[in-house]
């Protein structure tokens, strides 16, 4: 199985585990602009991992990451891997929500994949995220990205995507 990773484009604290911690009860991350999964590929589950730490106010029992379609009305809600305990803010960690065969309860095209958004949130007094990093891996078989070593290749049809290099016609 396949995998394409991304961490968050925004805000700029939440793009890598860096230890630079935004302070959020919710927060939205709408762009993951590094996915690629290929047309024609199946999506076979969604990882969302989260870096930082919350407050002593938030239900460790709680359903707090959502995940959904950018540009539509659904999204499935699911709950942490690991117990949230393992995590306060003098002591961040990593969790993950999801799995390689997690689908959120919803059904995926590579669009929506490559253009998922992601909330965590909470509610109540006292209760507060500290974000550090947002990062989504979504699992998928089927197409895979051809990658060419020395010499010409020869394509039928289809769509070239180059992600580096250049392209030299003769």
């Amino acid at each position: 199985m396949a995998t394409t990773t991304s961490f968050g484009d925004s805000p700029d604290a939440i793009t890598a585990i860096d230890g630079s911690l935004i302070r959020s009860a919710n927060q939205t991350v709408s762009s993951y602009s590094s996915l690629s999964v290929p047309t024609g590929a199946t999506i076979n589950g969604i990882v969302v991992t989260w870096t930082g730490g919350y407050s002593s106010g938030v239900d460790p029992a709680a359903t707090v990451m959502s995940v959904s379609y950018s540009g539509s009305g659904n999204s499935s809600v699911l709950a942490t891997n690991e117990p949230l305990s393992v995590a306060t803010y003098s002591d961040t960690s990593t969790i993950t929500f999801g799995g390689p065969e997690e689908l959120w309860g919803l059904d995926w095209t590579v669009d929506q994949a490559n253009a998922i958004s992601t909330k965590m949130y909470t509610s109540g007094l006292f209760s507060t995220f500290y974000h550090d990093a947002f990062q989504v891996t979504i699992h998928y078989t089927g197409d895979t990205d051809a990658v060419a070593t020395e010499g010409p290749i020869s394509i039928s049809s289809g769509i070239v995507k180059i992600k580096s290099g250049k392209v030299i016609i003769k």
